[in-house]
């Protein structure tokens, strides 16, 4: 069996696929297998997937309808091998030393979880060339050149995941982990049994996953590399979703992750992933809510629920303190 089981969802990505496959191929660590799963794609995506299955075995193709990147990532898993999973975007690409510098810290200290960061600088560069109105589809960023020795690579050991994580983006600490996405992490296959995307959840969708990672307490290591490079997209689910379809899937979304969170935390875990997740999560549904159409309506009914829910009873941040006067004049509560 593979060490590594790479699934990777592809929906209509033909311009930036083969980068993303070639910096798999790249892999200074070989041992792995890559589940591509296209969901349907209307471009030439799946014929690019079957061209690199034909030349390398170690690529195996599923071909499906379209059911969106949760369903393809459940079935991605179905049919993962590997000791550890990692998950990448179709239109995203790593670092050549990505699965060596895990795969050895993962075994190292025989942890469940291994979280490394995306190139900030790189992101950085590509909305600059998006905003010249230039394609970012050949761009290298200069630090996939940069050569690690695993060994000497510095990072963070602990069994509490969730002290280090947070949904706020300015928040202090060398070794945070910033947001909730599934890409940024290479994950033991046992550990993460059973665990599936919501598929009626189509945004934000990784908020319920990773809250149930965080709760499930694994033995994690955390990494400040930049070995991941996340390639914006203004053709997204976000970026091209009307107000009613965002709220939709952030009320459910925000819904799933309140009450596995309610069950399965303790009253200090619960506090700790209140004030880094879901006061983060309400701050960024008010301000996303003025860039839409009928945004406040929606955000109406959205807040009102999490009021009814009791999502909104504490508030543990002067910042979060300020929204919750906010949205409880919004829903008229006091």
């Amino acid at each position: 069996m593979p060490k590594i089981s790479v699934i990777i969802p592809v929906y209509k990505v033909e311009r930036y696929l083969r980068r993303c496959l070639d910096s798999v191929i790249a892999q200074t660590f070989t041992d792995w297998e890559a589940i591509c799963v296209d969901d349907g794609s209307m471009d030439d995506s799946g014929k690019i997937l079957d061209e690199y299955a034909a030349r390398d075995k170690r690529f195996r193709v599923i071909h499906k309808e379209n059911a969106g990147v949760s369903a393809a990532r459940n079935d991605g898993m179905k049919h993962a091998r590997g000791e550890f999973v990692i998950f990448i975007d179709s239109d995203d690409f790593i670092h050549p030393q990505l699965f060596e510098i895990t795969a050895h810290l993962a075994d190292k200290n025989n942890a469940d979880i291994v979280s490394f960061r995306f190139d900030a600088r790189a992101q950085k560069e590509m909305r600059r060339l998006l905003r010249a109105g230039s394609d970012t589809a050949d761009f290298v960023p200069k630090s996939m050149a940069r050569a690690y020795k695993p060994q000497c690579v510095p990072c963070v050991v602990t069994d509490n995941l969730l002290w280090y994580s947070t949904e706020r983006s300015h928040s202090l600490g060398l070794f945070r982990i910033r947001h909730c996405y599934p890409v940024l992490h290479l994950m033991r296959r046992k550990f993460i049994s059973g665990m599936k995307f919501d598929t009626s959840i189509k945004i934000a969708e990784d908020f319920p996953w990773w809250t149930e990672i965080l709760l499930r307490r694994p033995h994690a290591v955390i990494l400040r590399a930049p070995l991941y490079y996340y390639v914006p997209n203004m053709s997204s689910a976000l970026n091209s979703a009307t107000s009613h379809k965002v709220f939709e899937n952030i009320s459910r979304a925000t819904a799933a992750a309140y009450s596995y969170a309610k069950k399965h935390a303790t009253a200090g875990e619960f506090g700790t992933w209140s004030r880094e997740f879901l006061w983060p999560f309400f701050i960024i549904v008010m301000r996303a809510a003025r860039g839409f159409s009928g945004g406040m309506d929606a955000a109406r009914i959205y807040f009102e629920k999490m009021y009814r829910d009791g999502a909104l009873g504490v508030a543990r941040t002067m910042r979060a303190r300020k929204y919750r006067r906010r949205i409880l004049k919004l829903i008229g509560r006091k």
